[in-house]
Order: C-alpha cells, then structure tokens, then sequence
C-alpha cells in the first residue's frame, strides 16, 4: 500500500502541517491546467532573483471529482503567496506520490522521481473546481549565472521544461511573459520581443507555445 505524506506549507507563518494517511490508492488527484498563463516578472539584482506572479483560469470539469488538484513547478521556486478567486489559497507540497494516484494516471512519471528536479503542489477540492478558478501564485526563482555572448554581451536563459513556471502537461497552451528591467536588457524568446521604455523602465512583452515535448528558450541579454 503506498503512503502518501502531504505537506501544508504556511508561508507567511513559517509553519509547517505534516499528516500521514494511509488509504493513498482512495485519495485522487487531478491536474491543473489552463489553455493559457501570463507571467509578470521582474528582476532583483541585488537579491539574485527574478520574482514571478503566475496567473491562470482553470474551468471545472463536471465529470471528475478528485479530492486534490495539482500543479509542477521547479524544486528552485520559492512560493510566497497563492490565491484561488482573490482569496488567499495555501498549496499542499505533495511528496509520496506514484503516476496512479492521479486521474487519468499520470503521463510524465519522471515528475515524481525520487531525483526529479520538480515539486507538486495540490489544493484541496473544497477550494478548486467548484466553479471556474482565477488562480495566482507568486514566487521568486534564483537569478542564473550571466553568461558572456560572442558581441560583448551576457544572457541567463530559462528553459520551459525545467518548469520554472506552473506548466500545463495535459496539452498545449499559451505562455504570455510580461518583464519589467532597465533599459539595458532585452528580452528574446526564439526572437527579439517588443518593448516599450518610461523613464528609464522597460517593459517586454513575448508569448511562446508550450506543451510536453516542447521547451521555448526564454533569453535575457544585458549590454
């Protein structure tokens, strides 16, 4: 019988809820996934940081009824705050789990290696999937090594399969990047993206399509 250990992290109080239950093969779990995400980011230099707000719609599907909801995102980010609907949400850190738990049964069974590089979160169904959910999240990633280009200049980039964002792994969808820097950075996701500058603030603005198999190169160029 497999155990299934759940996690609640309170991330303001610091505090942590352990609990054990030892009917795992009764306990299902769906994913959440949205046709589209828009990702606010901005960078913190001075921290070694890029802090992300995630925002997404998910519909219910009538059909199901799992007693939790889950997402993947890199082991790397760190949650601050959750809301489901404006009201704040707390993500259970899920650990323990095997593909059947899920419904269907999980697709991607690497995610829940012991040495995948990837956490799962899961809200409760008393506050996912009644009604359509207006979820955000906001977390912060570790600025990567600027790395030096053969014109002078230095990049970091971001792969999409090393889920620095909640990725949707049901099907394809749409990432819109929104990312606030001085005016000597750009933004390029397979090509340069638009910008806009306001007194020394500059706004980029990029899309790309994401889904299991595919992985958008999001570049950051300084200089």
């Amino acid at each position: 019988m497999h155990r299934l250990l759940i996690i609640l992290m309170l991330v303001v109080g610091g505090l942590s809820l352990f609990a054990e239950d030892n009917t795992a093969e009764q306990i299902t779990f769906g994913l959440i996934s949205a046709p589209e995400y828009n990702l606010d980011m901005r960078m913190s230099l001075s921290l070694k940081r890029v802090y992300v707000t995630a925002e997404f719609v998910v519909q219910p599907d009538s059909s199901k009824s799992n007693d939790y909801y889950s997402f993947f995102i890199s082991k790397d980010a760190k949650i601050e705050q959750a809301y489901i609907n404006s009201k704040r949400a707390y993500p259970l850190l899920t650990t323990n789990l095997v593909p059947e738990h899920f419904d269907p049964v999980l697709s991607v069974p690497a995610l829940l290696d012991s040495s995948s590089l990837v956490l799962c979160y899961s809200f409760d169904n008393t506050t996912l999937m009644k009604e359509p959910a207006s979820i955000k999240v906001t977390y912060w990633i570790p600025l990567p090594e600027w790395h030096p280009t053969d014109d002078g200049k230095s990049v970091i980039g971001f792969m999409a399969d090393e889920y620095w964002f909640p990725r949707n792994i049901e099907y394809d969808s749409t990432v819109n990047i929104e990312l606030q820097s001085t005016e000597s950075y750009k933004l390029e996701i397979d090509t340069p993206c638009s910008f806009s500058d306001d007194e020394g603030i500059r706004m980029h603005k990029g899309c790309f399509r994401d889904g299991i198999g595919k992985s958008a190169f999001l570049k950051i160029i300084k200089g």
